[in-house]
């Protein structure tokens, strides 16, 4: 399917704050930067409001977009079965992002199902944790399970194919180098967008080591350098760059890059963690505003050990698309946080192993045996996928996984007659380069035939459940088509991973109730 764009525009109801800002402008006390510090990083996302901006005492913008008003989504399509005898591999890019998923989650919070297009269902498997146990020897470990497809009744089998990197110990963590790229424009004046990013930079330097280095850069139409590169030993100098971050203006976000890059090039630490990280709500509208243009420019930085990060933050005049393309040519990832326990959760808890490089330029291919496989379906991946020919080229741009990073990838497979149970009917491969050693590296495991009566492990009927309410999300916005390819409801998936979740399997409570928002909220499109 083509990719299209979707522009979501759907009417809005603007939530009356005005009496909550004229009681908080008369009541004489300005928030200073000593309460907000005293307070903790919470704080500055708790505490946050539009005086910081001038726009103390004034109505709300009636203008100001809603929920789903204004958002940007490309719709990556969805692949349908592939003759095995006609193209027996399949190759694609490993891919950790999740911002699909998180996106929907804030979504449904607030009675809302996600638009069709900003489904993709890699990235809602993926954001689920697994059991896969990590490699010790190894910088990546592969493995493969296959059982009849829960969502098909026709015979038709479900593979999953497991990426799982390795853990290092947080003393064998290499030092970071840290570049904060922070959209301060207009749009990002909330306290669910500024106020959270306020507070993501307070908790960062409370979890990073003193040995490390922050560099703050703000951009609005104009960029400024409000933090150089500065070791988090200096805690007190980078809390007070917070406070210099002010919104207003429109979005020259390449530019804000642009000198991103030259702080991280300019503390750059061989051997080292180099990362720009960009907070934003991803609506350029000043210099380069599309994704090509932008991306051109930072793909080279990625290839020359400077990853980027993007993170996104706020509903409603957000560009997930751009977040998304970005990170994927920036050779680094994709988050999507709402909430202060969500940003807590990355900056404090995943950041710094995830930034850990294990492997790069990672790939996958799965090549199925035409005389038993008559044809297959990659679910999800649409926009990762990867010439057949580039697999054993270790130069072409592939993913990159960090330190206990996960990657799962679904296959559905319509045997051919006769096969065994058990048999061997194709074989998974991965391959990389080692980011601590620079030396390639590869695995495989063979993609064998259900074994009737072999019950699949918890991580196999936690990931196709997420699959499936993936696709039933974005096929729901096709009319038919879903009831034409597949035979399971909101109600059956419900009760499949209800079992789960009634056995303790971590990510089946936060699935069950993305199935019941979905289910109940108001459509986005």
């Amino acid at each position: 399917m083509t990719p299209i764009v979707q522009r979501i525009r759907v009417l809005s109801v603007v939530v009356a704050l005005s009496a909550a800002t004229l009681t908080a402008c008369g009541g004489g006390g300005d928030d200073t930067t000593g309460d907000a510090q005293a307070g903790g990083p919470e704080s500055y996302y708790d505490n946050y409001d539009q005086r910081e901006s001038g726009q103390c005492c004034q109505p709300p913008d009636p203008g100001d977009p809603g929920l789903l008003e204004d958002d940007t989504f490309v719709d990556a399509g969805m692949s349908g079965y592939v003759d095995a005898a006609q193209d027996p591999e399949s190759t694609f890019a490993l891919d950790v992002d999740n911002g699909s998923f998180r996106i929907a989650q804030t979504l449904v919070a607030q009675g809302m199902r996600p638009p069709p297009a900003s489904v993709r269902s890699e990235e809602w498997v993926n954001a689920l944790p697994y059991d896969d146990p990590a490699p010790t020897e190894s910088d990546l470990a592969l493995r493969t399970e296959t059982a009849m497809a829960p969502s098909l009744r026709d015979g038709t089998q479900e593979v999953r194919v497991a990426v799982t990197a390795r853990q290092l110990p947080a003393e064998s963590r290499p030092s970071v180098n840290l570049t904060l790229v922070i959209d301060r424009s207009g749009s990002m004046d909330i306290g669910s967008r500024l106020g959270l990013v306020k507070s993501s930079i307070a908790m960062l330097a409370g979890s990073l080591r003193p040995d490390d280095t922050v560099s703050v850069v703000a951009f609005d139409q104009n960029v400024d350098l409000v933090l150089p590169p500065t070791r988090v030993a200096e805690h007190e100098a980078i809390l007070a760059s917070i406070d210099r971050l002010y919104p207003g203006g429109s979005t020259n976000l390449a530019d804000g890059l642009r000198l991103g890059y030259q702080q991280a090039r300019s503390a750059y630490r061989p051997g080292g963690i180099n990362v720009v990280i960009l907070c934003s709500d991803g609506v350029a509208n000043v210099g380069m505003t599309g994704p090509e243009g932008i991306t051109a420019q930072i793909a080279e930085e990625g290839r020359n050990g400077i990853h980027l990060v993007t993170v996104g933050y706020g509903m409603g005049n957000y560009n997930d698309h751009l977040m998304e393309q970005l990170a994927d040519q920036g050779d680094g990832f994709y988050r999507y946080v709402d909430t202060y326990e969500e940003a807590q959760h990355l900056y404090v808890d995943e950041l710094t192993s995830l930034l850990t490089p294990i492997a790069d330029d990672a790939r996958s291919q799965v090549t199925f045996d035409p005389e038993k496989v008559e044809s297959y379906r990659l679910v999800g991946y649409d926009n990762r996928a990867m010439d057949d020919q580039s697999f054993d080229d270790l130069g072409a741009d592939a993913g990159e996984l960090g330190a206990g990073h996960r990657a799962t990838a679904l296959y559905e497979v319509r045997l051919a007659p006769g096969v065994e149970s058990g048999e061997q009917i194709g074989t998974a491969r991965v391959k990389w380069v080692s980011a601590i050693t620079g030396a390639p590296g590869h695995a495989e495991a063979a993609v064998r035939a259900a074994v009737p009566g072999l019950p699949p492990s918890a991580s196999f009927q936690l990931a196709t459940a997420a699959a499936d309410l993936a696709e039933l999300v974005k096929l729901g916005g096709y009319g038919s088509a879903y009831e034409q390819l597949r035979s399971t409801s909101y109600g059956e998936l419900r009760q499949r991973v209800i079992v789960l979740a009634r056995r303790g399997v971590p990510g089946a409570d936060q699935l069950a109730a993305l199935i019941d928002g979905c289910e109940r909220g108001t459509p986005g499109y």
